[in-house]
């Protein structure tokens, strides 16, 4: 999806929390804000959202010296989630379909997310994991899993990752061959292979990293290496908003699970789902050709 003009509102909103979370220098924050402000005209409508929000953070990080602003909600958001792990996991067994108990937990958790335009109540969201998906597209998942194929595991991130490693044990269960992709570097509150250690994943499957620091899988920007593991992958699982705005429109074999958090996602996913009832915090499980095809 492009670049619309929601984007630009948001944008500004996320720069300054950004600024300062790096610096309380009243001047600087006020220098950066301006500065960005002027970046927005040309930053190129045809991208999507991430791929010109990049520019910002790196802007911010260059001028204030620090390079990870959001370390610590980061680490407070893996502390949150490995604290529901065992619980969680008990939950997801007693359900009569553990798997979609566990992607519906996964969906849930996208709610730990400091970048978004607004922010979800982290507790009700996951308390309510029951909830009925607005968009299901998980029969269609369900018969490529069945496949037992290479899958691709696009995280999002942390704290989230701990949901996503319940998913994982379930595809390995199940014969599936998994390998999960992070940023390569901090971005937002993305995971990275820090995060992915941290969180216990690097000991249940394979950890790769983009080769990128945009808070989405933009493949024009990402790693030679990721991007051949992209395309030979059987099935793409694609985690959250920003993967889901950078790859909507690619024609490959993807399910986004994610929670609409902005307007200008809801907009862009309403006319192709006409009688569906889509709103912020609107739980999807999506066949990404649904979109690319159309």
């Amino acid at each position: 999806m492009h670049t619309g003009n929601d984007c630009l509102v948001c944008f500004m909103r996320q720069v300054l929390g950004t600024v300062r979370r790096c610096t309380d220098d009243t001047a600087l924050q006020w220098q950066l804000l301006t500065t960005v402000g002027g970046m927005l005209q040309d930053f190129e409508p045809q991208l999507s959202p991430p791929e010109n929000a990049v520019h910002y953070y790196r802007l911010i990080s260059e001028r204030t010296g620090v390079t990870d602003p959001f370390l610590a909600e980061k680490k407070e958001s893996n502390t949150f989630a490995l604290d529901l792990e065992v619980r969680t996991r008990e939950l997801i067994a007693r359900e009569a379909d553990p798997l979609l108990a566990a992607l519906s937990f996964s969906i849930n958790a996208n709610v730990l997310d400091y970048g978004s335009q607004v922010l979800l109540d982290r507790d009700k969201a996951l308390a309510d994991c029951r909830q009925e998906l607005a968009v299901n597209h998980y029969q269609q998942l369900l018969a490529c899993i069945e496949n037992r194929g290479n899958i691709l595991y696009l995280a999002d991130n942390c704290g989230e990752i701990v949901f996503d490693k319940l998913v994982i044990e379930l595809l390995l269960a199940r014969g599936c061959k998994v390998t999960l992709a992070v940023r390569k570097s901090p971005i937002i509150n993305d995971a990275t292979p820090e995060d992915a250690k941290t969180c216990g994943l690097d000991r249940l499957c394979p950890v790769i990293d983009n080769g990128a620091d945009i808070p989405g899988t933009a493949l024009s920007a990402c790693s030679a290496p990721f991007v051949e593991h992209f395309h030979k992958a059987d099935l793409i699982i694609s985690k959250g908003m920003g993967n889901f705005e950078c790859l909507s429109e690619v024609d490959a074999p993807i399910f986004f699970l994610f929670m609409i958090k902005c307007s200008s996602v809801l907009h862009y996913l309403r006319p192709h789902f006409p009688g569906v009832e889509l709103n912020i915090g609107s739980p999807i499980l999506l066949q990404g050709s649904r979109i690319a095809h159309t």
